[in-house]
């Protein structure tokens, strides 16, 4: 999110549009963002290459304007290299609820009124029950009502996350599919990282490529938050571009990776992905052409 939507105090040339937003907070952004400036539906296409967009209570829009959002979010995200973000008070039983899948963020003021909100977003994402509860339980105890606090939930990474001091700075996850994190430190996670690890060897002890199989999962391990590694599995979980929520296998994956005949599927490409943004897996284990090098 910080390499499209940068504060003044980092130097980037990323601008921030806003799309129905208000003179008062078009005001609180441009005291953040050294580039915003307020647009229409048909001045989407017009958006300028790695810049951040925030579209806010599009409740009711008009086919057209439906039909330009829907090009921004299929389109120009990926093109442009684009973060296209949903900032509504209101979700179900809108136009906007159909679209949800396709942004990359959807934010919230603390306000408990936006509880109803909340429920109807992790619905629409098939969170389970038990952890929605989880999570509009800390949503209550974290945000308080406060100014200047907002929620979002990371629409790919399947993270539901705040920030303390206006929207985008002092970030922290306070949730992940699988699990639930009030806080903790990444650099304090070395008892899970080990864990996982032990894990990972249980399943790979009888493979041919076993040491270079835990090898690689180390890497990746000890780069990859372990928020998003779902403990039971070593799986993680994310959204795909079309809405779907993916549930992808890191074992399955580590193993196609070695293995140069494997058949490797979308999802695997999309872990592939992921991964990568994270750490840099050395070319030598990259045996199957269809991952690249």
């Amino acid at each position: 999110m910080e390499k499209s939507c940068c504060s003044k105090n980092k130097k980037c040339g990323y601008k921030l549009y806003l799309i129905n937003v208000d003179a008062k907070d078009s005001a609180k952004y441009r005291k953040v963002f050294p580039k915003v400036k307020n647009i229409s539906f048909n001045q989407l296409e017009n958006t300028e290459k790695k810049s951040c967009i925030v579209v806010e209570d599009i409740i009711h829009i008009s086919k057209r304007d439906e039909q330009q959002l829907r090009i921004a979010i299929n389109y120009q995200a990926h093109h442009k290299t684009q973060k296209i973000i949903c900032a509504s008070h209101a979700i179900y039983k809108t136009q906007v609820y159909s679209l949800l899948g396709f942004f990359n963020f959807i934010i919230f003021t603390s306000s408990i009124a936006n509880v109803p909100t909340l429920r109807n977003v992790f619905n629409y994402f098939k969170i389970g029950k038990s952890e929605i509860e989880k999570w509009i339980d800390l949503f209550k105890s974290v945000g308080k009502g406060k100014l200047d606090v907002y929620f979002y939930f990371d629409c790919e990474n399947m993270t539901f996350c705040y920030s303390k001091k206006s929207l985008f700075q002092n970030k922290k996850i306070l949730a992940t599919v699988g699990g639930s994190f009030e806080s903790g430190d990444f650099e304090n996670s070395s008892g899970e990282i080990a864990n996982f690890q032990k894990t990972f060897g249980q399943f790979v002890e009888n493979l041919p490529v076993k040491n270079e199989a835990i090898s690689v999962f180390s890497i990746i391990s000890n780069c990859v938050n372990p928020r998003y590694i779902r403990r039971q599995d070593l799986s993680v979980t994310f959204m795909s571009k079309t809405g779907e929520k993916k549930q992808i296998s890191l074992i399955d994956y580590v193993i196609s990776l070695l293995t140069p005949e494997a058949i490797v599927r979308p999802p695997l490409i999309a872990i592939h992905r992921f991964v990568k943004k994270f750490c840099n897996v050395p070319d030598f284990f990259v045996k199957n052409k269809a991952f690249g090098k």
